[in-house]
């Protein structure tokens, strides 16, 4: 009965360990938030402004936006608060401005929770503030990069993985209130 016992304790062990080491994987990975067919748009330079803040208020979401620029296809990413693609326009002008952060719950973990009209509020270091009202939200697969796409309003798109193994990617696309 001891053999039985210290046998799986130690494949109880073996198993915890082996989730501690793929979770710090995940942690680590460089692809953790990237969508794999996204194609950065030719001729865009990195903005050298950047949000400050990011507020969810009916999530209880807000936290400091840093920037962050796609390099050799890997997409930067913070455990501090959010990442504002630099290359995508500033919150506010026109097209798809793109902020991504962790599923976390100290991060965007409480995103899958956002319903259409909830709102939006970018602050910039000035302290001015822009208001988006989320039209919809989505789940789609790494490889639908298409919700990253160039538009012709004033949107933002934010969003943080999901699903089994963080396969997935939730997806909310917010537009300015104007």
């Amino acid at each position: 009965m001891k053999k039985l016992l210290s046998k799986f304790f130690v494949l109880q062990s073996l198993s915890l360990l082996t989730v501690f080491l793929y979770g710090l994987y995940l942690h680590e990975a460089p692809a953790q938030l990237a969508f794999t067919q996204y194609v950065l748009p030719k001729a865009v330079e990195a903005n050298t402004q950047a949000p400050d803040r990011i507020a969810i208020p009916s999530l209880g979401i807000d936290l400091q936006v840093y920037k962050a620029t796609i390099v050799h296809d890997v997409w930067p990413t913070t455990d501090l608060g959010a990442s504002y693609l630099s290359t995508s326009p500033l919150p506010g002008e026109t097209g798809n401005s793109i902020i991504y952060g962790h599923n976390w719950t100290s991060l965007f973990g409480k995103l899958v929770n956002a319903k259409v009209g909830d709102t939006v509020i970018v602050t910039y270091p000035d302290k001015t503030k822009k208001t988006f009202v989320i039209a919809y939200t989505s789940t789609v697969s790494p490889d639908e990069s298409t919700i990253l796409a160039s538009s012709t309003d004033k949107r933002i798109t934010i969003y943080t993985c999901t699903g089994l193994l963080d396969s997935k990617r939730f997806v909310a696309v917010a537009l300015l209130k104007e």
